[in-house]
């Protein structure tokens, strides 16, 4: 089903009128008004085509009947796989319903529209029971009080989601929750209690326990046992060992043979020492001849540089001398325009101040105009403010003065009426006596006279009659004396209520009451006018008149002159400034860019003066340097031939010479050989004594026979602690098997909420997933990083969130057993903060993609990240 177009007529708020929304398309539509517009009407109107009878007359109907009375009416037009089709609906006077197709012919009607609708929305599977569509300010996804309809409402909605889901899922036979699978547990679980703890470790005090212990304790004794044979093994084969070794060393021949080694090795290294003495020594003279060779190479090529140096130096000496010469003409040229440009600059700078004294001189006088008229303007507002604000504090001192309020004019009234309703009682219980007189004499009661008008009795009642004696009257009326003080006492606690209201009688309290609603209506709108006056106050008016006073004061009134042609003259005035001083910059510019130069090359000149007497310092007589030049170049060949020569000597030691640090090496490893071999046989004797004297020591203990008796123990203790193990690992295997079977029943039952729910979850808590209650079969836990936070203490906008995400899988769910109906979403949202109600909006347009979504909002700026298609209502007059 998709809904199309919405109508109501005289429905609530739409008194006299008639509202309609249409156009509404597949995917997201949003209905954003503000307050009052009249959103939640449409919901309601659009709730009760669907949910609420025609016929009608209890409150939710009552309530959707305007102030001014009439018969509300609502249609929808909805769109389903047979076509189009309109519901109409009309509640209290002549309730009517009927069904037309696409064509307007009418196909149902009366109960047969009632019966036709209760089929297209499965008795209630979509909207009221909170499936999918959201009231305004409901968190959760089921009314939360105690009420009759609301405990009705959750057992309605329980039924739909469990037909949604098996509808879905298939009819499962499951024990989750079953008395038969609770008793099987149980009993599984005390056989692990009996022998085993709540981690499946052995019980203390148990069998599994004891047996473990048993088997501990003669582990620990054979633990014992067996070191010692492992330590008589070890010290049996570390004699042989060490007498081994002592032969070994013993031995005369391998000591001579190390000594010869020892001694040839010795040899060996004074050898190479020797050798290594004499390939320094050509090392050294190879590098005095290199060194000797280089300095000549060096002296060469500084004197070549020098007699370089020399002629650049005099060829830079001429140079400068041309450049300052040109350097100092120039300048003298720029310093005669700079002069010329300054003075017309100074000339066009004094013409356009004097114009612009006279322009600010009549700017003034027209402000001090300007100031005086705002000064007249502030004085009036000021003067209409400030009659506002007393007539105000006349109408707030009246008001004072009245005390009465509208609950105690209603208990004033309540109170006068239980007064005439006890006088009226008393009155009609009373005895009506009168007389008619033939003679003079006349009856009295307690001294006065019985007159012609009738006389009521309430009680016991006395007649003197003159000449007769007296006369006892008793109406027989039982608790007449009661009634007289039940009277007194309404009497009393209506005059004690008009009193705390400060009027005499009921009358006067509701003329009291009257003239306050009339000071407080005319309060408010009091207030209002003076916040127009004066929306920052009286007191901000007052101080905006006094500046405004004071800049009018300080203001002076000249003759005005011209000030468009004023300020003419005055930018044409400033353009030739602005030429002048764009002339006089440039020339003044230039000049010192010219000075700068005129600098710079007699600097160069100076500079290459003092390069030419410097290098001319350095090379001395040009003569003598060319000689020096001469006789180091003929002596460079006989330094390079010396050079190769020691470099060959150099080389043929160097490939003969032994390894110094292998000699080295040998001698220290053929030292330590023999010492070892003296410090190795005293070590050896003495351990080969200790091992003799523990080896006897422990054979004398019999431990072998020992272990072989301790073993035979151990083996049967530990027999009984792995089969009682093997009892425990059969019942854990056996509970776990069971609630691995009850989740995956659980799983499977409500895998498909979860299949759509989990994406949509997601996009606002990535990671984070719901568990679902087995008897709700609602969302009841929010795991996140391992924790579960029950719903109720998350914060209100994530558990409005969950809710409005629960509801779009569910949504899912209708699509998939073939019963689309709209998402459709009052005010929802309102707590969540800007990013995660950007998320939500990501996860409708999620669902949005195959399923028709609704949203009503006023929240105007805070949907506009929603997106989707903007839906306008239209309201005409019926």
């Amino acid at each position: 089903m998709k809904i199309r177009a919405i109508e109501l007529s005289n429905l609530r708020r739409f008194a006299g009128q008639r509202a309609r929304i249409e156009g509404i398309g597949d995917g997201i539509s949003v209905l954003s008004q503000p307050n009052e517009f009249g959103k939640s009407t449409f919901f309601d109107g659009l709730h009760a085509v669907f949910f609420q009878p025609h016929r009608s007359s209890k409150a939710p109907v009552k309530a959707l009947q305007p102030h001014s009375g009439g018969s509300p009416e609502a249609s929808v037009e909805i769109e389903l796989p047979e076509g189009h089709f309109r519901i109409e609906k009309r509640w209290l006077g002549r309730a009517n319903a009927r069904i037309l197709d696409a064509q307007g012919r009418i196909i149902a009607q009366e109960d047969e529209a009632e019966a036709w609708i209760d089929r297209l929305t499965g008795q209630g599977l979509a909207g009221p029971s909170g499936l999918l569509w959201v009231r305004q300010g409901l968190l959760g996804m089921e009314p939360e009080g105690n009420t009759t309809a609301e405990k009705a409402e959750r057992e309605r909605a329980l039924v739909a989601r469990r037909d949604l889901i098996s509808s879905v899922a298939g009819e499962i036979e499951v024990m989750t929750g079953g008395r038969r699978m609770d008793l099987v547990l149980a009993r599984v679980s005390e056989e692990l209690a009996r022998l085993a703890t709540s981690t499946l470790r052995p019980k203390a005090g148990g069998e599994w326990a004891r047996a473990v212990d048993e088997a501990a304790a003669m582990a620990a004794e054979r633990a014992v046992l067996e070191g010692k044979v492992a330590r008589l093994s070890a010290e049996l084969r570390q004699r042989a060992s060490i007498a081994k070794d002592l032969a070994s060393l013993a031995d005369p021949e391998a000591s001579a043979r190390d000594e010869a080694a020892l001694a040839a090795a010795e040899t060996a290294l004074q050898a190479a020492e020797k050798h290594s003495e004499a390939l320094q020594k050509a090392e050294a003279e190879l590098r005095l001849a290199q060194l000797t060779a280089k300095q000549g190479q060096d002296a060469i090529l500084r004197l070549e540089g020098v007699r370089t140096r020399l002629q650049r130096a005099q060829e830079l000496d001429g140079k400068a001398r041309d450049e300052a010469a040109k350097a100092e003409a120039l300048a003298q040229a720029a310093a005669q325009q700079e002069a010329s440009a300054v003075a017309g600059a100074d000339t066009a700078r004094a013409a356009a101040l004097a114009t612009a004294t006279r322009l600010e001189a009549a700017q003034r006088a027209q402000l001090a105009i300007a100031a005086r008229d705002r000064v007249a303007a502030l004085e009036a507002e000021l003067a209409r403010a400030e009659r506002q604000r007393g007539a105000l504090e006349e109408q707030q001192a009246a008001r004072q003065l009245i005390k009465i309020s509208k609950a105690q004019l209603e208990a004033a009234e309540a109170a006068q009426s239980a007064r005439d309703r006890l006088a009226l009682q008393d009155e009609a219980r009373r005895v009506s006596v009168s007389l008619r007189y033939d003679s003079a004499a006349r009856v009295t009661v307690e001294g006065l006279a019985l007159g012609d008008a009738p006389l009521r009795l309430r009680g016991l009642t006395h007649f003197d009659l003159p000449g007769i004696g007296q006369m006892s009257v008793d109406p027989g009326l039982s608790g007449a004396g009661d009634m007289a003080g039940e009277l007194a006492k309404a009497e009393a606690k209506l005059a004690q209520l008009l009193s705390a209201c400060g009027c005499a009688d009921l009358a006067a309290a509701r003329s009291a009451w009257s003239e306050a609603q009339r000071l407080d209506t005319a309060l408010a709108e009091g207030r209002a006018r003076l916040a127009e006056l004066a929306p920052e106050g009286v007191e901000a008016l007052q101080s905006r008149l006094a500046a405004a006073r004071a800049e009018a004061g300080e203001a002076t009134e000249v003759v005005v002159e011209d000030l468009p042609a004023l300020q003419g003259q005055l930018t044409k005035l400033r353009q030739a400034e602005d030429q002048a001083q764009a002339v006089r910059r440039e020339a003044e510019a230039r000049h010192a860019t010219l000075r700068e130069t005129r600098a710079a090359r007699q600097a160069e000149l100076q500079s290459a003066g003092q390069a030419l007497a410097a290098i001319q310092s350095e090379a001395g007589d040009p003569v003598e340097l060319s000689a020096q030049l001469l006789n180091l170049k003929a002596a460079q060949p006989g330094l390079e031939a010396a050079q190769v020569k020691v470099s060959e000597i150099l080389n043929d030691l160097k490939a003969k010479a032994p390894d110094l640090a292998t000699a080295h090496a040998a001698v220290t490893r053929l030292r330590s050989v023999v010492a070892g071999r003296q410090r190795d046989r005293i070590r050896l004797e003495s351990e080969l004594a200790g091992v003799n004297g523990s080896i006897g020591a422990l054979a004398d203990e019999g431990i072998e026979e020992s272990l072989d008796e301790l073993r035979g123990r151990e083996a049967a203790a530990l027999a009984r602690a792995a089969r009682y193990e093997r009892e425990v690992q059969a019942l854990k295997r056996l509970r776990e098997a069971l609630e691995r079977a009850r989740q995956a029943m659980r799983d499977e039952y409500f895998g498909e909420v979860l299949q759509e729910l989990n994406p949509l979850l997601s996009i606002l808590h990535p990671g984070a997933a719901l568990r679902i209650d087995d008897a709700s079969l609602l969302p009841v836990a929010l795991s996140r990083d391992g924790q579960d936070e029950v719903l109720d203490i998350l914060s209100g906008g994530t558990r409005e969130q969950l809710a409005v995400l629960t509801r779009l899988a569910f949504a899912r769910l209708f699509a998939r057993s073939g019963r689309p109906v709209p998402v459709i979403l009052d005010d929802a949202l309102v707590h969540s903060d800007d990013d995660r109600i950007e998320a939500m909006f990501t996860a409708l347009h999620r669902v949005a993609q195959d399923q028709q979504i609704i949203v009503l909002t006023c929240r105007q700026r805070a949907f506009a990240p929603l997106g989707g298609d903007r839906l306008l209502a239209k309201v005409t007059a019926l």
